[in-house]
């Protein structure tokens, strides 16, 4: 009896293990319990999903969220006037070691990237979607060298 009990055990845990190996897991809904909130989204294969942190005066959160509709970039919105939500961006913040200003909207969080304003190049390219271009210069190249 307790061979038998055995082989039952450890087929039906080699049964869990395939189907947890065999099945693809993506995130479809993120709900925040504090808030009461479902936002469901499906990130496009090789992208990130943008957490953008706005406010409903915040001329340039329009134009971003406008944007971002039109170039289909999957995205969560975030009320930044929300004492919540502004503690949690400044608890990631600490937590990926960014110790620029969040003072600002509107804010891109972008897997381990903060980007604050509305800058669509570098939104872009945090997502995949275009190559970063890093600019190094050499103390004769200096953009702040005068003429």
């Amino acid at each position: 009896m307790l061979n038998l009990q055995k082989l039952f055990f450890t087929l039906f845990a080699i049964l869990i293990i395939t189907s947890c190996v065999t099945t693809e897991w993506k995130p479809t809904v993120i709900y925040h319990p504090e808030t009461e909130n479902i936002q469901t989204t499906i990130p496009v294969e090789g992208e990130y999903i943008v957490m953008l942190y706005s406010a409903d005066w915040c001329y340039w959160c329009k134009v971003a969220k406008k944007w971002m509709k039109k170039e289909k970039i999957k995205f969560l919105e975030r009320d930044y006037e929300d004492p919540f939500h502004k503690k949690k961006v400044k608890e990631y913040a600490k937590i990926i070691g960014y110790e620029g200003n969040l003072d600002s909207v509107p804010i891109f969080v972008i897997g381990p990237k903060i980007i604050v304003g509305y800058n669509p190049k570098q939104v872009l390219c945090e997502i995949g979607r275009e190559k970063c271009k890093t600019s190094r210069f050499s103390a004769w190249e200096s953009p702040l060298r005068q003429k």
